[in-house]
């Protein structure tokens, strides 16, 4: 199935069209991770795609997979071509697949570990961190995007370490966990990354925001957030 779902976003270069045959791919409640961003229901996931493909003139992905003893898929992906100015970019990392009692994918999470964007290669380690429910697997990850004093600054708080930040995690994805996480746009200065998101939550509630990523090397060394709907996501934690 994941070689069906990549060689349909190849063909998405011939119209928009081509990715109607997603529908036959995922399942309705399909959940899709990519690249830190997160989207729930076959509908909301064929969007994001087409969202997607739209920012590139061309490309082209390559993969190699392996069926596990649990019945899931593995293997890694690659993504190579022009943006819509000509541009040569590319991205890489791992896709895991779970497919349903019909054989069509369920869960799929692609993780980026590489590319020529490194502004956004910092923001998926980032948003991969706030996604893992495992805390071992979630402190491994955050040795390798957040310095060992990592600064969060939220309007009402301030979180400050990696252990005092993952147990907030913890209480974020039990209380307060987002339906949907979409990235907007994001820039790179010096070391300074901006970027704004757009959170969706139980009873059709939306957060939107920004942050201020400041870089030490490749890790991050503290994390500016700016919101007024801060409370939307904040108020099942408290």
């Amino acid at each position: 199935m994941l070689d069906q779902y990549f060689e349909t976003l190849d063909w998405a270069d011939h119209g928009p069209s081509a990715l109607e045959g997603l529908r036959d791919i995922f399942a309705e409640d399909v959940l899709l991770m990519h690249a830190g961003e997160m989207v729930q229901g076959r509908e909301h996931a064929i969007n994001f795609h087409r969202d997607q493909t739209a920012r590139w003139k061309e490309s082209n992905h390559h993969w190699t997979t392996s069926i596990q003893a649990d019945g899931s898929i593995t293997g890694k992906w690659s993504q190579a071509g022009l943006d819509l100015q000509g541009n040569g970019c590319s991205g890489s990392g791992h896709v895991t697949a779970t497919l349903n009692s019909d054989g069509r994918i369920s869960q799929l999470h692609l993780t980026l570990t590489g590319g020529s964007d490194r502004a956004r290669l910092l923001i998926a380690k980032h948003l991969e961190v706030w996604m893992t429910p495992d805390a071992t697997a979630r402190a491994k990850a955050m040795e390798d995007i957040y310095t060992e004093d990592i600064t969060i600054m939220e309007p009402e708080d301030v979180f400050v370490g990696r252990e005092t930040i993952s147990d907030y995690i913890d209480v974020v994805q039990r209380k307060a966990p987002p339906l949907s996480a979409l990235l907007v746009s994001h820039s790179q200065n010096k070391e300074y990354i901006h970027w704004s998101w757009n959170f969706g939550f139980p009873g059709n509630k939306t957060a939107l925001g920004s942050e201020v990523l400041h870089l030490k090397g490749d890790l991050i060394e503290k994390i500016v957030i700016f919101s007024d709907d801060t409370d939307i996501f904040t108020e099942g934690t408290r």
